[in-house]
């Protein structure tokens, strides 16, 4: 049996963290025995600790954001990463652990580690860096201190500037989301949007907020909701989005619900879903779990939507700097319930096809098998 030490940046309940939680708890046992570390409590401790074959560990990991880029927030992260290498070399020897893991590009102390001791190191992207000096610093610590790079979209591998043969491009997936059908139909008071994903500046709750003004120009009674909370510090965000909204008087017309861990309810509430990322988004697990819940998905034409979404098809693709674009997708599918259904059955199928866990994991566990 192999051990292997995943090490994650969060303990929320977004892309990265949904994608490890599905890893973990379908690994074969008999095969794999999973470690984590995680940053701090939260929610995706206490979902891991429901899987009593995983051992869950909280430790003081560094994390390299943008406040760090700064000569005193350097000073405090390369603390945090000294305490961290200190802490996982100490974990490794005293487990054994045979692979380490790194689950996001922003965590460094693990793949160091791994080189330093001699074992094997996967590191998994899911970012793409748009900032080229940055993705150049990142990608040459990636390429250097890590054996295997596993990217979750072809538009992150061809993002990260490192030895394409380490490449391993493994789509995300996500567990069946169980809604009730019945409350989507598009016949309640109000035609609900809704959007989700980490308040910062490139999900694009700003354009979501511009179209959705465009759109309730025409159709007044159409309800848009945004689910998700900013990281800590930058709780600024949020209130610049309430001031963007009480500017234009739309308060009772755009809901901000802070973060939601119950997306099943979520989906259950909304009649459609947008994903208005004005960066390439990596790959976009909103995208699919919407799918999996029969709702019709508009997103932004770059990154990993691209690769899921077929135009007209299964979904919408809009111009990432075009409000009106995604106004008119949406007010043509709030008019239209027969083609609604018609690209929701679609999607569905599609999704269940090339996004089930079932396959990820398969090729998770090749990769591992292989190093």
């Amino acid at each position: 049996m192999k051990k292997i030490l995943f090490i994650h940046s969060s303990a929320e309940l977004y892309g990265s963290d949904k994608s490890l939680l599905n890893i973990v708890n379908n690994m074969n046992y008999e095969e794999f025995e999973s470690h984590i570390i995680l940053p701090c409590e939260g929610p995706l401790v206490n979902k891991l600790k429901e899987n009593k074959n995983i051992k869950v560990n909280v430790y003081d990991v560094a994390i390299l954001r943008r406040k760090n880029l700064s000569f005193k927030g350097l000073i405090k992260y390369i603390k945090q990463f000294i305490k961290s290498y200190k802490n996982i070399k100490k974990y490794v020897k005293e487990n054994k652990i045979d692979i380490i893991y790194t689950n996001t590009s922003v965590v460094f102390p693990g793949a160091i580690v791994a080189k330093r001791m001699g074992i094997k190191s996967v590191w998994h992207i899911r970012e793409i860096i748009k900032n080229k000096f940055e993705n150049r610093i990142i990608s040459s610590i990636v390429n250097y201190y890590s054996d295997i790079v596993i990217t979750n979209s072809k538009a992150t591998a061809n993002a990260i500037m490192v030895n394409k043969e380490k490449v391993k491009v493994v789509y995300n997936a996500v567990e069946r989301v169980k809604i009730d059908k019945s409350q989507i139909k598009g016949e309640n008071d109000k035609f609900v949007v809704g959007m989700a994903g980490r308040i910062n500046r490139w999900k694009g709750q700003g354009l979501f907020i511009n179209a959705a003004e465009k759109v309730l120009e025409k159709c007044p009674h159409t309800l848009f909701v945004i689910a998700g909370s900013a990281y800590t510090g930058e709780e600024y965000l949020e209130e610049e989005l309430r001031s963007i909204i009480a500017d234009k008087k739309l308060e009772k017309s755009i809901k901000l619900l802070g973060q939601v861990n119950n997306m099943g309810k979520f989906y259950e509430g909304i009649d459609l879903f947008v994903l208005p990322s004005i960066q390439p988004e990596p790959f976009g697990l909103v995208v699919i779990e919407a799918m999996d819940a029969g709702i019709p998905v508009i997103a932004t034409n770059h990154g990993g939507p691209k690769e899921i979404i077929n135009d007209g098809e299964n979904g919408y693709l809009v111009d990432f700097k075009d409000p009106n674009e995604m106004a008119e997708k949406i007010i043509l599918l709030e008019s239209n319930l027969e083609l609604r259904r018609k690209i929701a059955e679609n999607a569905e199928r599609m999704k269940r096809e090339k996004f089930s866990v079932e396959t990820m994991v398969k090729n998770i566990r090749e990769i591992l098998i292989e190093i």
